[in-house]
């Protein structure tokens, strides 16, 4: 046995000698052209002694490695679609290692004259990075691969990725508007292929990004700052959804989905039938003087059944590609989603102390909301190439979101009939509603080379947005728990409320552009120095209609007292309002006329390159409005013209390395909605909401410096600083409505804030694995005027006015994502972990000091994964919200020892005011390319 021993030690010592006998063989694999990493390329080794061959594909970062290569004379083959093979002949030797640099050149193809190269495609992540670098801008880019294996299935969940973008979610707990460097929606605009498009949204010029199906664009980009040749109303940036685009081969790509909410596996979700309503009011269909009867107002609406755990139906089907001659390119989209999702909701209506100006909560609301959402993505894109001079180009768009919610609301009066927890009035509503929002897009497009020193180019663009809410039905009902003398509590039978047992509204809204583009390129040399000067400008007529009808409905005038027994078609009405609205100030036409011209010039010096100009802009507004003719505001006419300088410059430090800095001017437009003389409530605010016809523009004045590194393959490292002057910003306070106790949103000019920040992104790949981490620290400062309620010396109630420091409403001092990814071109794995952090923030400003209602912090966690089954099918699944993250509203104020004893409010705490949870949410599919 000793003899042994030493035996099996020398043979254990000469196989490990063995295994590490040989050589590496390890490499980057890139674009030649561009230097971009060839992700998923395959490199063949083949030993030329006894041709045994390995092969293996590049990783995320462009490497790869071959170890224990045994002693010899080997050739290494790479290959890659598109590309031209790269071989090369090399001598390994053992405890040696060969480093290589393999770089492909893309293949071409004859077009008279042009070389039409093969470019990497403007779906991949290195065509997002190409664009980031070469912007003359500050931008971010989000690549149409990066989308399809995130967790994201609308463009509006897409942009809480971005670095410095927060996102605000609808009633459904969805991403539907992007915060960007803590500037709210108001403060940004939407493109589509860089042109400006109406919103149906019937409130706001900005658009809901929910309506848009994440599969339709080949790339977003965040845009951080402006140049001339862009529309000036942006402070807070510009979100361009660069559309799906020819491909210069024939391409399909096909994809089919289902997925389900796991709150709708143990409880039923509600649907409501639509069957005989209108699509317009009776009195927008038979005129002002027509008298409404219950005839037109089926109960349709309040049928409901139930579905046991509906599932999702998401699909959608991609063609395009060039004819022979290369000249035509032709593609067509078409993408589908059904989804059901439930949101549960706790909210306290709030007041304040006269005494201590402490918060106070007059009644507990329950909710629940179930919503479909059905949307619809239709693009498609023709681009003839007349000579390698002229090029036409035509997008044709069509984007629908219908939304159908059932909402049911139980109200407790914690003042009213209250004699302890589980006492008190009680009111319900049942609400059925059908949302059905559409946009049109048709943008003519010309490129045209004139010579070697002149270019030109233009658009005719014609949109159309619109909104139609027809028959928003609401069901009024009265009850409530009385403690009796024994101390037992009775509920009481549910009632028609008398005055008003049902609502019904139809809005309908229509936002139209038509808008002509003409840019006029000079490219002269000066000074030895190519410089590019460019003038041009852009005219809008814009104009928008809305109508407006409520009706209130009251129980009969022989049964007022009828008891509601779940089946509506047993009780009897009469319309109250037989006319409807008709001088509500929300029938109104708004017309905006906008017209723009700019001179820029752009150049390259040495290591400087730089961009920049002046804008005008001229603006005309009028509205009418059928408010009575005492309203203030119930016609109006505004004209102001702005003059918006900007200039951005780049200076490359390195080959890879870049300093950027940039100043722009800018504005911000009230929305139309807000200007009408309106006091009417949105059926999902927690108030009423009221215009003001007196709001001014806002202007700002912005500076931003960046620096970039972009080390190798998709690896990248930004870090920023910016800083924003905003003038008479626009944010809604809740105030007191004259002659009422009740409490509306209104908006306001609140005199002058800074906002400023820092921010960095980085994306670090390692092989197969990877990482991508973004943070923003944002920072802002506005003062207002607060009313304080106390008793003076003399022991009156009274009011003083107080300045208070505040942040802007909607800006989280913190926000951050951080993305772990995984990449196996072989297998054709692909799959990522996405956490996302957003920071309180203020929801609602409120006149009272130290009565803001803020939103509570918080984390959500993604997931997502792609694998490939065969040759062009791959399986993928997504997942959201697993943490099951709430939306969370409170005022930072301790419950008074003195307030309702109430569930959910603990003396000493924050006062709780709203909680809506949505639990997750799962899809799975298949997904074809061809």
């Amino acid at each position: 046995m000793k003899k042994l021993f030493p035996f099996l030690i020398l043979v254990f010592l000469f196989n490990v000698t063995q295994a590490l006998a040989g050589g590496t063989v390890k490499g980057l694999v890139t674009d030649k052209k561009t230097g971009e990493p060839l992700t998923g390329a395959t490199v063949t080794l083949e030993n030329e002694n006894t041709h045994r061959k390995i092969s293996l594909s590049v990783g995320l970062d462009g490497s790869f490695i071959f170890k224990n290569v045994a002693a010899g004379k080997y050739e290494i083959e790479v290959r890659y679609i598109s590309y031209h093979k790269a071989e090369e002949h090399f001598t390994v030797n053992d405890y040696a290692t060969v480093n290589l640099k393999l770089s492909l050149n893309a293949k071409a193809n004859d077009l008279n004259e042009v070389s039409v190269k093969s470019r990497s495609s403007r779906e991949s992540e290195q065509s997002a990075k190409t664009a980031e670098q070469r912007a003359p801008q500050l931008i971010n880019a989000v690549s149409a691969r990066t989308i399809e294996v995130s967790p994201d299935i609308t463009i509006a969940n897409v942009t809480q990725r971005v670095s410095g973008v927060s996102v605000e979610r609808s009633n459904n707990g969805e991403a539907q508007y992007a915060i960007i460097r803590g500037m709210p929606q108001r403060y940004q605009y939407t493109l589509v292929n860089g042109v400006k498009i109406p919103s149906p949204d019937n409130k706001n010029r900005y658009v809901p990004l929910d309506i848009f199906p994440a599969d339709i664009v080949d790339r977003l980009e965040v845009s951080k700052s402006l140049i001339p040749s862009m529309e000036g109303d942006a402070i807070g940036g510009g979100i361009n959804l660069v559309l799906k685009d020819a491909p210069e081969d024939f391409t399909v790509r096909a994809n089919i989905g289902t997925g389900y909410a796991a709150n709708l596996f143990n409880e039923d979700f509600s649907k409501f039938s639509r069957s005989g309503v209108a699509n317009v009011s009776p009195r927008v269909a038979n005129g002002n003087n027509y008298t409404a009867t219950m005839a037109n107002f089926p109960n349709s609406p309040f049928h409901y059944s139930k579905v046991n755990a509906p599932l999702a139906t998401i699909g959608g089907v991609t063609v395009g590609g060039r004819t022979a001659d290369k000249k035509l390119g032709a593609l067509v989209g078409f993408s589908y989603q059904n989804t059901y999702r439930r949101t549960n909701s706790t909210f306290f209506s709030t007041s304040v102390s006269q005494v201590t100006s402490e918060p106070q909560v007059t009644d507990i609301q329950s909710r629940v909301y179930d919503i479909q959402q059905q949307r619809i993505g239709l693009i498609s894109k023709f681009d003839y190439r007349i000579n390698p001079a002229h090029k036409l180009t035509l997008d044709a768009d069509f984007i629908n979101l219908n939304q159908n919610t059932f909402r049911f609301r139980s109200d407790t009066s914690l003042d009213l009939g209250r004699t302890g927890i589980g006492t008190g009035r009680v009111t319900q509503q049942y609400r059925s509603d059908r949302m059905i929002q559409k946009v049109y897009n048709f943008n003519l497009h010309g490129d045209h080379r004139v010579s070697d020193l002149f270019a030109m180019n233009w658009s005719a663009v014609y949109s159309k947005a619109t909104a139609n809410e027809p028959d928003r039905a609401e069901l009024n009902l009265t009850t409530g728990r009385n403690r009796q003398g024994d101390g037992s509590v009775v509920q009481a039978p549910t009632l028609f409320d008398v005055n008003n047992a049902q609502n019904r509204t139809f809005a309908k809204n229509t936002d139209e552009d038509k808008s002509g583009f003409l840019n006029l390129i000079f490219s002269p040399k000066l000074f030895d120095t190519p410089v590019e000067l460019s003038a041009g400008g852009m005219y809008r007529d814009k104009d928008r209609h809305s109508d407006y009808d409520q009706y209130a409905i009251r129980p009969a005038a022989n049964n007022t007292s009828q008891p509601f027994t779940g089946n509506i078609d047993n009780n009897t009405f009469e319309v109250f309002s037989v006319q409807g609205t008709p001088s509500d100030p929300l029938n109104y036409d708004f017309s905006e006329k906008i017209a723009s011209g700019y001179g820029q010039f752009k150049f390259t010096a040495g290591r400087l390159f730089a961009i920049g100009g002046v804008r005008y802009e001229h603006t005309d507004q009028s509205w009418v409005s059928s408010a009575p003719v005492n309203v203030e505001g119930k016609t109006g006419s505004i004209k102001y013209y702005d003059i918006l300088p900007s200039v951005s410059l780049k200076y490359t430090l390195a080959t890879n390395q870049y300093l950027r800095a940039s100043y722009y001017s800018a504005i911000s437009r009230p929305n139309f909605y807000e200007l009408i003389p309106h006091t009417t409530g949105d059926p999902d605010a927690d108030y009423a909401e009221r215009g003001n016809p007196f709001l001014k523009r806002t202007s700002a004045e912005n500076f931003d410096l960046r620096y970039e590194f972009f080390p190798k393959g998709l690896d990248q490292l930004l870090v920023g600083v910016f800083y924003k002057s905003i003038k008479n910003p626009v944010e809604y306070a809740l105030i007191k409505l004259t002659g009422q106790s009740d409490l509306a949103f209104q908006p306001f000019n609140f005199g002058n804030a800074n906002n400023y920040g820092f921010e960095f992104d980085v994306t670090k790949y390692f092989k197969n694995f990877g990482f991508r981490a973004n943070y923003t620290y944002t920072d802002s400062k506005i003062t207002t005027s607060k009313v304080q309620n106390y008793r003076d010396a003399n022991g009156l109630l009274t009011n003083r006015s107080v300045d208070q420091t505040r942040p802007l409403q909607g800006q989280s001092k913190h926000i951050g994502n951080l993305s772990f990814l995984y990449k196996a071109p072989k297998p054709g794995v692909d799959a990522q972990v996405s956490l996302v952090y957003t920071g309180p923030r203020i929801n609602t400003v409120s006149p009272f000091l130290d009565n803001d209602v803020w939103q509570k912090g918080f984390v959500t966690l993604d997931v997502s994964a792609e694998k490939r089954i065969v040759k062009g099918l791959y399986g993928y699944v997504k997942a959201t919200n697993l943490l099951n993250t709430p939306f969370e509203l409170e005022i930072r104020r301790p419950y008074p020892s003195t307030g309702v004893v109430v569930e959910k409010q603990v003396v000493g705490e924050n006062t709780f005011v709203r909680r809506d949870s949505y639990r997750q949410y799962l899809i799975a599919g298949l997904r074809y390319k061809l």
